[in-house]
């Protein structure tokens, strides 16, 4: 896997590009309104949400429930003192589906958790990740 970052200048302003050919944008700008894109360590909180998402949507799809809806809440802390790596990360799951049980939502969470998502294997050495979730009916 590759990847490749270009200074965009004059601040903190950065495109990223993949191998695949997807950019993306990065920002560390202080004035957050002229900011063109998340911050390097908001980027991990995002890949991380994306990564359990994917994988519970494929497990619920394999399990052949619909889903109308998936929202993850994710809340970060971070410790004081340079490198300001996350300590502690909680995500809640919002799912709205008619028919999925609350025993498979927890199972596709776990599974995701367990064996499946990438970014959670790298962080949870050093990262206290903990999970809940919310099912509601369309």
């Amino acid at each position: 896997m590759k990847a490749e970052l270009r200074w965009l200048g004059p601040d903190m302003q950065f495109e990223g590009k993949t191998e695949s050919g997807q950019t993306v944008k990065l920002d560390s700008t202080k004035d957050k309104a002229a900011a063109i894109g998340a911050s390097p360590v908001e980027m991990v909180l995002q890949a991380l949400g994306g990564c359990t998402a994917m994988d519970v949507v494929s497990i619920l799809q394999k399990m052949r429930r619909t889903i109308k809806s998936l929202t993850l809440e994710i809340d970060a802390k971070r410790r004081e003192e340079y490198p300001r790596i996350f300590t502690q990360i909680h995500i809640l799951y919002k799912l709205t589906s008619p028919d999925a049980a609350e025993h498979e939502l927890a199972r596709a969470i776990k599974l995701s958790e367990e064996k499946y998502c990438s970014v959670s294997g790298m962080l949870r050495p050093a990262v206290e990740i903990t999970t809940s979730y919310e099912l509601r009916r369309a």
